[in-house]
């Protein structure tokens, strides 16, 4: 009956082997995306700093190599594993962007590190190409740069959600949306489009915010046919109503600064002059 101690030895042997073994890869991403799933902003900034930690793992660097061509190589590398990242760091944006775009976040809430973990995140899901990540971009849009360029990318899959965006509350928002709005559907440069972003233009001038009537009037300067918008354009010169402190530097509305008005009087300098487009 000897074997029974021998049998308790290698079963207890066997059991320390496996709990030095380094826990497997899949169970890793799976540790790592619950925490990039959770409530807490500094936990999930965290947990995509190891993610990428990961993704760069055992690859090479090689000069210019960043953040996209790593999660290239390791999709290439562990197929099994892509679509589930991908999806994590979608939805880590979209929570980011609750956080980082929400209305009622104050001012300073953020550390400037806490900022840069943002822009890089929505840089990663920018060069994911994956056309599920079309709302959290559209969602970052007012950051501009790369979520911006990417939604170009998409095409007709982000006019709808993009233009959904000018029912938005936040004035920023609106903004972005009439920009982004107007770049793809330029895009498709068909007659119908071409009227569309008259449309959008026209109905833009009478939003409620400075911000938004002068991101149109903006607009304006670089249509094709914005002659046919010099009425218009002179209205807007004498009538927009909002002020600010200041005064112009054309001289155009005496002792106050009415910045619409500014910059409906510099697009009919442009269009007199023959000008170029601004934006």
């Amino acid at each position: 009956m000897r074997f029974i101690p021998c049998l308790f030895l290698a079963v207890a042997l066997s059991t320390q082997i496996t709990a030095q073994q380094p826990a497997s890869l899949d169970s890793k991403v799976s540790a790592i995306l619950a925490r990039m799933n959770g409530n807490d902003p500094h936990t999930r900034e965290a947990a995509f700093t190891q993610m990428m930690a990961l993704v760069r793992e055992g690859q090479k660097r090689t000069a210019g190599s960043g953040d996209a061509a790593a999660l290239v190589g390791f999709f290439k590398q562990h197929p099994e594993q892509a679509d589930r990242i991908k999806l994590g760091l979608i939805q880590l944006l979209k929570a980011d962007n609750a956080d980082f775009q929400g209305e009622k976040t104050p001012p300073g809430t953020y550390a400037e590190h806490d900022t840069e973990h943002y822009a890089e995140v929505v840089n990663v899901v920018s060069s994911l190409n994956d056309e599920r990540a079309v709302p959290a971009l559209v969602d970052a849009m007012t950051t501009g740069g790369m979520a911006q360029q990417s939604l170009l990318k998409y095409g007709d899959k982000a006019i709808g959600p993009v233009l959904a965006q000018l029912k938005s509350s936040d004035d920023m928002v609106r903004s972005s949306a009439l920009n982004m709005g107007i770049a793809l559907l330029e895009q498709r440069n068909d007659p119908a489009s071409n009227a569309q972003i008259k449309e959008l233009i026209r109905s833009s001038l009478a939003d409620e915010s400075m911000i938004v009537r002068r991101t149109a009037v903006q607009q304006i300067g670089c249509l094709e046919d914005r002659q046919n918008f010099v009425p218009l354009l002179k209205e807007i010169a004498k009538t927009d109503p909002q002020t600010l402190p200041g005064k112009a530097l054309d001289s155009g509305g005496g002792n106050e600064f009415y910045p619409v008005r500014y910059d409906a009087r510099r697009v009919l300098r442009d269009i007199q002059n023959n000008e170029g487009c601004r934006r």
